[in-house]
Order: C-alpha cells, then sequence, then structure tokens
C-alpha cells in the first residue's frame, strides 16, 4: 500500500505545487498521525492536494490492503527523495485515513 501511494503522490502536480507552495520542499511533512495535520498556512488538514492524493489511493485499493495492521510510521519520499510524507503512528490501518473523526461510518 505505501508503494502505491508513494507513487500517486510522486506523479501527481497538484502535490508537487502544494508542496512548494507550503515551502516545504526537500522537508519532512507530518501528514497523518491518527487525524490530519494541519501544515503551515493552509486551510485544511494535512495539505489539501496531498490528503486528497492518498485519500484516492487507498479508498480505490483492494480491501484486504486498506485493512492489512501496520505498525509504526511510514515515509513516503517524492522522487527528488528529499521530501518526505510521514504517516501513521503505533498501530493503524491505511483504511483509517477515510474515517473522517466525530462522524461514524455506516454498515
Amino acid at each position: 500500500m505505501g508503494q502505491l501511494v508513494q507513487r500517486a503522490l510522486r506523479r501527481d502536480p497538484l502535490v508537487h505545487n502544494a508542496v512548494q507552495n507550503a515551502n516545504r520542499l526537500g522537508k519532512a511533512i507530518m501528514v497523518w498521525n491518527g487525524d490530519w495535520v494541519r501544515t503551515g498556512m493552509e486551510d485544511g488538514k494535512g495539505l489539501s492536494a496531498v490528503r486528497e492524493a492518498i485519500l484516492w489511493e487507498v479508498g480505490f485499493a483492494p480491501e484486504s490492503c486498506r485493512t492489512r495492521p501496520v505498525h509504526g510510521m511510514v515515509l513516503l519520499s517524492l522522487a527528488d527523495g528529499r521530501t518526505r510524507f510521514a504517516v501513521g503512528t503505533g498501530e493503524w490501518r491505511w483504511a483509517d485515513l477515510l474515517h473522517v473523526p466525530g462522524i461514524r461510518a455506516s454498515r
């Protein structure tokens, strides 16, 4: 799952623009640690273009990929190798990124 998300981030020009506009090119960015993390002066959390790219990739991945347990932080990078995105903490699943705190998903 991490490789799929990283590939999506690397090829998305909106992600590259968001990182550059936030003055975070070549730096590490905590994107999600149980909740989406606000970066700089962004209106939303998780650098909106980065968050959306991740949500699309995770949302359309097979359920077995989304629900596999992950332990600790996953580091994803852009092709420059210097700009990194940190996702996760403790024990989590990629599907956890799809849930909005305070909104209960129907089953």
